[in-house]
């Protein structure tokens, strides 16, 4: 069946005048509802008409610059995938990915400079806390549009992604839901230069220092995103806390995580809650490691950073906030089917 915006409409429950407003980033609409057309649009893989005109009508072609973290996180290779789908509809812009560590703010620095001189259209990038690459990016005079983390005052078209206070709370809930609401937990976090990781963190303390009296954080471990530091600090956790009931990642190196977690299985049971869908996290819930993993949707990230930078470029036209959320769904062993489509089969 053809997919238009009455079928979204009708998948969501919701008037057509919502999905319009939604896909178009338009006030008027309440945040439940614009979760749920969201939602039905990350998992219809439906291509707004906006998108599909863009490569129809003839018009300059725009060049953006997005500076991604290193694909080895399976989260940003499937966020590569999807902005790279979402731009062959759009032939009138035209997509670079350069790539730098997340938090390498050197590497960052000479990127951005160099970037500079082949005078791109607009730029892309996670920010990360530091002092020169905030000043570069001011005085760059084009839009730029963080995604995932933001960098506070720095000047910026908008913020496309979670809203990680939020998800930080909801990890917390999932992780004393899978420890049965007592026992002891240990909380992994990438880096405290990344503004997502800490809004993450903040939440989740929050909710539990004030819901779970009964569980005790062990310990809190900086992970630096970096696969071999994420791999050694979770056994050496596994060793000093051989009582741990669950451990809750706000960050990446999931894989990493979990796969310490396996080889210690027989002498532990320890549940695992994260955040992404990737290969590594959907494998690790078919092998009843990770409970419950908090979906980002990069296909819908990728949608809607497009659609607000070619609009601005395209027609002036700036997005209706300055923080565009998108939709936030909870994967487990009931549902990791659908979730397939994004990263490919297991």
């Amino acid at each position: 069946m053809k997919m238009t915006t009455s079928r979204i409409a009708e998948l969501a429950g919701v008037s057509r005048g919502a999905v319009d407003k939604t896909i178009h980033n338009r006030p008027g609409v309440r945040e439940d509802v614009r979760q749920k057309v969201l939602q039905v649009i990350a998992e219809t893989g439906y291509v707004p008409l906006s998108v599909r005109k863009a490569s129809v009508q003839p018009s300059k072609t725009f060049r953006v610059a997005a500076i991604l973290p290193p694909l080895t996180n399976p989260y940003f290779a499937a966020l590569k995938r999807h902005m790279d789908e979402i731009v062959s509809f759009m032939p009138n812009l035209s997509l670079t990915c350069f790539f730098c560590g997340p938090t390498d703010s050197r590497q960052m620095l000479s990127l951005l400079k160099q970037l500079r001189e082949q005078d791109f259209d607009g730029y892309l990038l996670r920010g990360a806390r530091s002092g020169s690459v905030s000043e570069e990016l001011e005085s760059i005079d084009r839009p730029v549009i963080f995604f995932e983390c933001d960098i506070p005052r720095v000047k910026r078209l908008c913020l496309v992604g979670e809203d990680c206070v939020k998800t930080g709370r909801l990890a917390a809930s999932l992780l004393a839901k899978s420890v049965g609401y007592r026992g002891e937990v240990s909380v992994i976090t990438g880096s405290a230069e990344l503004s997502s990781h800490q809004q993450r963190l903040t939440g989740f303390l929050d909710v539990m220092r004030m819901e779970y009296p009964e569980i005790r954080i062990a310990r809190q471990i900086y992970s630096l995103e970096q696969p071999a530091v994420a791999y050694q600090q979770t056994n050496r956790l596994l060793e000093d806390c051989p009582h741990l009931a669950g451990v809750c990642n706000l960050a990446g190196c999931t894989g990493e995580i979990g796969h310490a977690i396996l080889e210690r299985r027989k002498k532990s049971s320890v549940r695992l809650v994260c955040f992404s869908t990737g290969k590594d996290v959907i494998t690790l819930i078919q092998k009843k490691i990770v409970t419950f993993s908090i979906n980002l949707q990069p296909r819908e990230q990728a949608r809607m950073m497009f659609e607000a930078m070619y609009a601005y470029l395209s027609r002036g036209q700036k997005p209706s906030s300055d923080f565009l959320k998108t939709p936030i769904t909870i994967a487990l062993d009931e549902n990791i089917d659908s979730l397939l489509n994004d990263f490919g089969p297991v």
